[in-house]
């Protein structure tokens, strides 16, 4: 039986017009067919559900803010008490930001606490820093019996309620911020620092001033690196003046630039005299009373700056009656600073 001759038969096939032209059309419509069932899959591919999000490195390492051990404190710069962790700091709340408008009262005299009396010298003005973390002491402290300067920080719990409830009861109040000081001790979140660009320390002095409202100025927590900085305070006076806001120069170290730097943009500015509490005992609290009467009545006017610790609260709730009748008058700050205006 004779074999069919399929080569001899395709090479036939393939000289004839017509076969050709068929065999390339359906080589096309294959292509085109394929090209088209990939898209369709591609397009109805299922999609898969989303997986949970990648924390990022700072949520992956949970912890507080601390402290190293503490070099011997420059000047009273020792952190509170009770230090706010990191990752639990309210973000800033809508504050009123202070500014001095057409034909208004800059800051420091539109939230200037009024005297129960009208101040006379020899005057002396009672700042109490690091009000806040320590609820308890803050609450006794705002029962002192006469009008006191609080500096509260900014990062404490609740803080916005505690000065409402300050300036509810007549006292006047500063925004303590946190500065960079010498040797380990940590001032605490947002601190102005001199490794810091301009536009960090304006946004950290921002946070800051942003917490609550109502206050006449600032005055430096720790600091003793920072404000020995004459260009980082100048920025920080840049920042107070249109705002309104006075400064008050803690004085941690010798060196502060802070009186020079407000001299310079016009901020109006005081400066502490007396520590009345280095340490929580309170041992020498009343030997720096005695020099801040004295001071007063050699000067005119003295200020202090104390901390609500027990010991310190308990002897100005006895000393201040006693001062007062002995012809002291216990004023706010800004008595004292409307005093250097007029003179």
């Amino acid at each position: 039986m004779r074999q069919f001759d399929f080569v001899s038969y395709f090479k036939a096939l393939a000289a004839k017009p017509q076969f050709r032209r068929d065999l390339l059309l359906g080589a096309v419509s294959l292509a085109l067919g394929l090209a088209l069932a990939s898209y369709w899959i591609g397009e109805k591919k299922p999609e898969l559900p989303a997986g949970p999000p990648v924390p990022s490195a700072s949520e992956q390492v949970s912890g507080s803010v601390t402290s190293e051990p503490a070099e011997p404190p420059h000047a009273n710069e020792t952190a509170p008490a009770e230090a706010p962790e990191a990752a639990h700091l309210p973000e800033a709340p809508k504050a009123e930001e202070p500014a001095v408008k057409e034909g208004g009262l800059p800051a420091w005299r539109r939230y200037a606490a009024i005297p129960e009396t009208t101040p006379r010298e020899p005057m002396v003005a009672i700042v109490l820093d690091d009000m806040g973390p320590n609820r308890k002491g803050t609450e006794r402290a705002m029962k002192l019996p006469a009008t006191v300067t609080f500096a509260f920080l900014p990062y404490a719990p609740n803080v916005a309620e505690l000065v409402r409830a300050a300036r509810d009861k007549g006292h006047e109040i500063l925004v303590h911020v946190p500065m960079e000081p010498v040797g380990s001790a940590d001032p605490g979140p947002h601190a102005l620092r001199r490794a810091q660009s301009p536009e960090e320390i304006r946004a950290n002095l921002e946070w800051n001033l942003k917490q609550f409202e109502g206050y006449v100025g600032i005055n430096n927590h720790m600091g003793s690196r920072f404000t020995a900085n004459a260009e980082g305070m100048r920025i920080v006076m840049e920042e107070l003046k249109p705002r309104g806001l006075m400064f008050l120069d803690s004085r941690t170290i010798g060196g502060s630039e802070g009186g020079n730097a407000a001299r310079a943009v016009g901020v109006p500015a005081l400066t502490r005299n007396i520590f009345l509490d280095h340490d929580e005992e309170g041992a020498e609290v009343t030997a720096e009373l005695g020099k801040l009467e004295k001071m007063a009545r050699e000067r005119g006017y003295a200020i202090a700056i104390g901390h609500p610790h027990p010991e310190t609260l308990q002897i100005l709730e006895k000393w201040i009656p006693e001062a007062e009748a002995r012809g002291i008058s216990i004023v706010p700050l800004t008595a004292i600073l409307r005093r250097h205006e007029a003179s």
